[in-house]
C-alpha cells in the first residue's frame, strides 16, 4: 500500500484544477467562434444586420445632391471628405416600405472590392455579436428577389433579425454600373 504524503496530494489537486481550467477555457473559445460581429440596422421598420467588416462607419445624412435620369434606390451623392459618394436606399430592393427619414436616420458607408457607397437605414442600433449557429432560413413570405440578399434571420430575445447578404448585395446589378456593358 502507498501512502500519498501531502506534497502528493496537493499536486494532485493542482493537476485537476488545470485541467478543469484548460477544459473551461476552450469551451469559452469555442462559444466565441460561433459567434460573430453585426451592424445591426432598421429598415422598413424591420431590423437587419450584416458583418462590420463591410462597414467602414455610421454618419449622419449630409446634404445629398439628387441626380436626373438615375434608379429610384439611388438617393443622391455626398461629399465624404473630398471623395464623391454615392447614398443608396436598399429598402426597395428588399422590397420594404420607405419609411421616412428622421433625424435618427444613418448612412453606413459600406465597402466592396470596387467602390465605397453609403446605405440609408431609417436608424442603426449598434454592433453585436449575434450567434451564427442560430442561422435560419428566412421567413417563406419573402419573394425570390428579396430572398436573393437575405441569409437567414436569428430570432435574438423574441425580436427577429434578417441577416443580410451584403457580398451579393454589393454585386448585384441594380447596385453595380459596369461601364465594359
Amino acid at each position: 500500500m502507498v501512502v500519498k504524503n501531502g506534497t502528493d496530494e496537493i499536486r494532485s489537486i493542482l493537476d485537476e484544477m488545470r485541467e478543469e481550467y484548460w477544459h473551461a477555457l476552450s469551451e469559452v473559445e469555442e462559444a466565441r467562434e460561433e459567434e460573430q460581429e453585426f451592424i445591426t440596422l432598421t429598415l422598413g421598420g424591420e431590423t437587419f444586420a450584416f458583418e462590420t467588416g463591410y462597414a467602414s462607419e455610421v454618419i449622419r445624412i449630409p446634404r445629398l445632391v439628387k441626380l436626373p435620369r438615375v434608379q429610384d434606390f439611388l438617393t443622391g451623392v455626398f461629399n465624404l471628405r473630398g471623395e464623391i459618394t454615392a447614398a443608396i436606399d436598399i429598402r426597395p430592393l428588399l422590397g420594404l416600405s420607405q419609411l421616412p427619414l428622421s433625424p435618427f436616420s444613418r448612412i453606413v458607408v459600406v465597402k466592396s472590392e470596387k467602390f465605397v457607397t453609403g446605405i440609408i437605414a431609417e436608424t442603426v442600433e449598434g454592433v453585436r455579436a449575434l450567434p451564427l449557429n442560430a442561422l435560419e432560413p428566412a421567413v417563406k413570405s419573402l419573394n425570390e428577389k428579396q430572398r436573393e440578399y437575405i441569409r437567414g434571420q436569428l430570432n435574438i430575445d423574441g425580436m427577429l433579425i434578417m441577416m443580410l447578404d451584403m457580398a451579393k448585395l454589393l454585386q448585384s446589378p441594380d447596385i453595380v454600373a459596369d461601364n465594359n456593358q
